[in-house]
């Protein structure tokens, strides 16, 4: 029986736009987002911003190296914006109805502008995050990152939730992997799909 419901946020609540992200990517001289995670010298430093666990100082300076020497600072970090869309009124709606028969949560790695984008997005259409969620668990706030075990550990200790009880839609393999290792029930999310999975879990 399911009682609680984990979203993710990018891909899964809020949309992401690829085809911008990679050209904004490709105009500061770094590979698309694919290529990107072949390089653990790019990847590492910008998983960690994009997690809020890097500051801005040292991601800018571990990164240029790999950037158009005439990159500014602000075109890198639209580079890492650029992918941030919108996210449907009528997705919103139906997260706020769901939340009137289960616990919902939301666990994301996110940095604090990318947050800022989504309170936004969520504003826009005159919805504020206690309307959709129980209680939000931000990387940028507890300092912790999916996939480490640990992220999932907190959130389990501060709601009480039951793994089994609980279903946690996610668009990253590995995070998925990782939740159901933990005794969540899971759901792989094709990137900007969430409604398809809920009717799939009839929820």
């Amino acid at each position: 029986m399911i009682k609680n419901i984990i979203l993710d946020l990018a891909g899964v609540v809020l949309n992401l736009n690829l085809e911008r992200d990679t050209q904004a990517l490709h105009d500061v001289g770094l590979p698309d987002y694919k290529d990107c995670l072949q390089c653990p010298e790019i990847i590492i430093p910008m998983s960690a911003y994009l997690s809020g666990l890097l500051p801005i100082e040292d991601f800018l300076e571990r990164i240029r190296p790999f950037c158009k020497q005439e990159a500014t600072d602000d075109e890198i970090l639209w580079s890492m914006d650029a992918v941030l869309d919108d996210i449907p009124q009528s997705r919103l709606a139906r997260i706020a109805e769901l939340r009137k028969k289960y616990r919902v949560y939301l666990l994301s790695n996110i940095y604090e502008a990318a947050w800022n984008h989504t309170l936004q997005q969520m504003g826009k259409h005159g919805y504020v995050p206690n309307d959709c969620f129980d209680q939000l668990f931000l990387s940028y706030e507890i300092k912790l990152a999916k996939p480490n075990p640990l992220i999932f550990h907190h959130l389990f200790q501060e709601t009480g939730l039951n793994p089994e009880e609980t279903v946690y839609f996610d668009d990253t393999e590995e995070n998925v992997r990782i939740g159901s290792e933990l005794g969540l029930q899971t759901c792989f999310v094709p990137m900007n799909k969430l409604e398809d999975c809920l009717d799939q879990w009839k929820l």
